[in-house]
């Protein structure tokens, strides 16, 4: 009889190996005992290039580290990695054929909220887990969608509450004027700034609703002028930023601090150079969640690991956009285990709450809750040289919704 307890002993071994490779392999697609297979996108061409080339290239980094290191439980991570162009077509193109051709376990990509929010009912319907790349508006994670997690630096809320806080502790400010989009970007960033303002006294003397197109700038600013405020508040995109910021100085207002929210001023040294006047940056101010700013080791740092996988291209500044969120996601992938499936790294990334150091605060998720991050800090910035103020500033979740 000892054949037969060979036998039994082989099919209890193939049982055991069985178990622990089945919940991959059967369950859910691009999950293998070996591979993860992750779909990451962003805009790798087009005008909007500047905002997904280095940060793709930095999630990349990040996984091919996390390879170095072994993998995730025994499993390497493998991209397959699209083009989006910041474009809604274009989005969805890219996210339909990772899930249906290259059948990838998650997705995590998008640098453009607003291309990226059409994609967002066909990858909830499928139950996709979606990690967003650097994008963070309002309108994708607020309300909360289960399969969608993002803002790893922070929504408009959070910027809007950062300069808002910094301009009533710091600068004891008692009248402001606002200046923000007419569009869901601009509301988000008015309500917010608005309720914490009025909040803690702050008149608001004046709040202008402008297009995003907008190529003229003259009339609000007067208005804004006329209203003599303490501070000015922008929520402005990068171009009509330019735009204040060259009417503002033009008009001699430098004496009232201009605090421009950070997705306004995505490269600080071509927006000096755009608006092509140095005294209209004496008294200016922009928001920013990471450290890099004022801690040059931790810069160098990411620098450096950046330069070795990518021995020909220089780190731009927008880079380091594309680390929090890579990091969440390894981060979930070694929470949920060795069993992983798709529901089960929703509920790790859903648990998750970890600071990393490159960030103003921590990453915090929840079954109600897909913002990932809500601190921020405020920089002064003169054209050259970029100082990180005091304090970190932390949205409540409340104001402004």
């Amino acid at each position: 009889m000892d054949w037969l307890k060979g036998v039994k002993a082989s099919l209890i071994g193939a049982a055991a190996a069985l178990a622990i490779a089945s919940p991959g392999v059967a369950a859910d697609p691009g999950l293998t005992d070996t591979e993860i297979t992750i779909g990451l996108f962003g805009p790798l061409s087009g005008p909007l290039v500047g905002f997904g080339l280095d940060p793709v290239n930095a999630a990349r980094m990040w996984y091919q580290e996390a390879n170095k290191k072994g993998g995730i439980h025994g499993r390497k991570i493998k991209l397959v990695i699209e083009d989006d162009k910041c474009t809604a077509n274009d989005v969805v193109t890219v996210v339909k054929k990772l899930v249906t051709v290259d059948n990838v376990f998650m997705l995590h990509g998008g640098s453009c909220t607003a291309a990226l929010t059409a994609a967002q009912e066909y990858i909830n319907r499928e139950k996709v887990p979606y990690s967003m790349l650097n994008a963070a508006g309002d309108n994708a994670v607020i309300p909360p969608l289960k399969y969608t997690f993002g803002a790893f630096h922070g929504t408009q809320r959070v910027y809007a509450a950062a300069l808002a806080g910094y301009a009533i502790k710091e600068l004891k400010v008692k009248r402001a004027a606002i200046i923000v989009h007419d569009d869901d970007y601009g509301n988000a960033n008015l309500a917010t700034t608005r309720a914490i303002l009025e909040a803690a006294k702050v008149e608001v003397v004046a709040a202008e609703r402008i297009p995003a197109n907008i190529t003229d700038v003259t009339a609000p600013l007067l208005k804004i002028r006329a209203a003599r405020p303490d501070v000015i508040l922008s929520g402005a995109y990068p171009a009509p930023a330019v735009l204040i910021a060259q009417k503002y100085g033009e008009y001699g207002m430098t004496s009232i601090p201009l605090m421009q929210a950070v997705q306004g001023i995505p490269t600080p040294a071509v927006f000096a150079r755009n608006v092509g006047n140095p005294a209209a940056l004496t008294n200016f101010y922009h928001g920013w969640s990471f450290t890099d700013v004022g801690d040059e080791a931790i810069k160098k740092k990411y620098a450096d690991i950046y330069k070795s996988h990518y021995p020909d291209r220089e780190a731009g500044p927008f880079m380091i956009t594309g680390l929090p969120s890579a990091m969440a996601v390894v981060e979930a992938l070694e929470k949920a285990g060795r069993n992983l499936t798709r529901e089960s790294f929703v509920a790790a990334m859903e648990s998750l709450d970890f600071k990393p150091e490159i960030l103003a605060g921590p990453l915090q998720f929840g079954k109600d809750r897909r913002d990932g991050m809500r601190s921020g800090f405020v920089v002064k910035y003169d054209g050259k040289t970029q100082k990180m103020m005091p304090g970190v500033y932390t949205w409540n979740g409340k104001d402004g919704l």
